[in-house]
C-alpha cells in the first residue's frame, strides 16, 4: 500500500464544490461498492474507497457530503469465514474512523471480500452510525447486504409475512435505534432472504423471485443492493438515471469490483449495468450476467420453458464436473445445483 502525504492537490472548498457540480441529483441514492478477489492488489481498497482528487474523484470519500448520514465497510477477512463491520455516525469525511478503516484494510493481506456504503437516510432511524451493511445469520453463514434506493415498508412486511418477521425480526445492525426504527433496506434484505430459503439457498433464483414478486405488488422504488455470504458477491440493478452500478473485472490482478460511481476519473473498463440485471462475482472468473431478473427461468437447463425431467437428466449428467446445471454459478454441478433444481422443479418458466 502506498500511503500519500497530501491527499489533496487543490483546496478543499474549491474541489468539493467542483465534484459537487458534477455529481448528478441523488435522493435517495446512497453510494456502495464491493470488491471480491483472493489477493487484491495492494493500494486498490484505498484508492476505491479513499483515493486522491485527481484519479479518483469518484472514491466513496468524495461522494460522503451527499450522503452525509454515516458509512459503514465490512469485509471478510477470509472466504466463508465471518466479517467484520466497522460503523460511523458522521459523514465519512468528517470522521477519522473511515480513514483508520480503509488503511487498515488495505495492509496485507487485504480482505477477500469487502463492502462499503455511505447513507443518505430517507427511512427509519437517523443520527446514528450507518446500518449498512446489514447482516443475517442463514445456513451457518454471515450475510451482509447494502441498499441504494427506497421500498415501501408496508408493502414490504406484506410480502414477507406475519409468521417469518415474527421468526426472523429486524435487528437493525445491531443498533437499538434501527431495531425499532425499522429501514427500508432491512426489509428488503429479509424478503430477499425469504425467497433465497425458498429456492433451496440459490441466491440467483431467489432474488430473481424476490424481484418478480416485488413489480407484480406494484414496487416501484429503487432497489439496487449488494449482497455476499462470504464466498460471492450478488449486485442487482434497477432504479432511476440516478441509481447506477457499475462492475469491473480485472482479471490481470485477479478482482472484481462493483459500485454506485465507478471511482476512477475515466470509466476505463467499468461496465455500466441496466436495470433488472444481476451480476454474480466470485474469486476466481469473469462475471455472470443475468440480463433481466424478470425473464430468468431457473433450472431450465435444456430451455424448453419448463425445469422438468428433460433438465434433471441434462443435470445428471454433468454431476460433479462443469457444464449445464451449475444454477449458482460457482464453476461446478455439484449437490447445492441439485438443490436449486429441486426446488423449482415442475414451475413454468416467467
Amino acid at each position: 500500500m502506498t500511503i500519500r502525504a497530501t491527499f489533496s492537490r487543490k483546496p478543499a472548498v474549491v474541489l468539493l464544490a467542483g465534484l459537487l457540480l458534477l455529481l448528478p441529483a441523488t435522493g435517495d441514492a446512497c453510494r456502495m461498492y464491493a470488491a471480491i478477489g483472493a489477493h487484491l492488489p495492494d493500494g486498490m481498497l484505498y484508492d476505491h474507497l479513499r483515493g486522491d482528487d485527481t484519479d479518483f474523484p469518484y472514491a466513496l470519500y468524495y461522494l460522503a457530503p451527499q450522503n452525509d448520514d454515516g458509512w459503514g465497510i465490512g469485509y471478510y477477512p477470509q472466504f466463508g469465514g465471518l466479517p467484520t463491520i466497522a460503523r460511523g455516525e458522521p459523514m465519512a469525511q468528517n470522521d477519522p474512523a473511515y480513514m483508520a478503516t480503509v488503511v487498515a484494510i488495505d495492509t496485507p493481506p487485504e480482505p477477500q471480500i469487502t463492502l462499503a456504503h455511505v447513507r443518505k437516510g430517507t427511512s427509519g432511524c437517523y443520527n446514528v452510525p450507518n446500518p449498512h451493511p446489514f447482516y443475517r445469520d442463514k445456513v451457518g453463514k454471515r450475510w451482509l447486504f447494502e441498499h441504494n434506493g427506497g421500498v415501501n415498508k408496508t408493502r414490504m412486511e406484506d410480502l414477507i409475512g406475519s409468521a417469518y418477521l415474527a421468526s426472523n425480526p429486524p435487528n437493525g445492525s445491531g443498533i437499538p435505534a434501527c431495531a425499532s426504527g425499522v429501514v427500508d433496506s432491512e426489509l428488503y434484505f429479509l424478503f430477499v432472504l425469504k425467497k433465497i430459503e425458498e429456492y433451496g439457498w440459490n441466491v440467483v433464483n431467489g432474488s430473481a423471485a424476490a424481484i418478480r414478486a416485488m413489480v407484480a405488488a406494484g414496487e416501484t422504488g429503487a432497489i439496487n443492493f449488494i449482497l455476499s455470504n462470504g464466498e460471492t458477491l450478488w449486485a442487482f440493478r434497477k432504479g432511476t438515471s440516478s441509481h447506477t452500478l457499475n462492475y469491473l473485472h480485472d482479471s490481470a490482478n485477479g478482482y472484481s469490483a462493483v459500485a454506485s460511481q465507478y471511482p476512477s476519473a475515466a470509466r476505463g473498463s467499468w461496465v455500466s449495468m441496466n436495470n433488472y440485471q444481476l451480476v454474480i462475482l466470485t474469486r476466481n472468473a469473469a462475471p455472470v450476467v443475468i440480463n433481466d431478473v424478470r425473464t430468468y427461468c431457473p433450472g431450465d437447463i435444456d430451455k424448453d420453458g419448463l425445469a422438468n425431467g428433460a433438465d434433471l437428466a441434462a443435470f445428471a449428467g454433468n454431476f460433479g464436473r462443469t457444464g449445464g446445471g451449475d444454477l449458482d454459478f460457482d464453476g461446478d454441478v455439484d449437490g447445492s445445483d441439485l438443490a436449486a433444481l429441486v426446488a423449482v422443479y415442475g414451475q413454468p418458466c416467467p
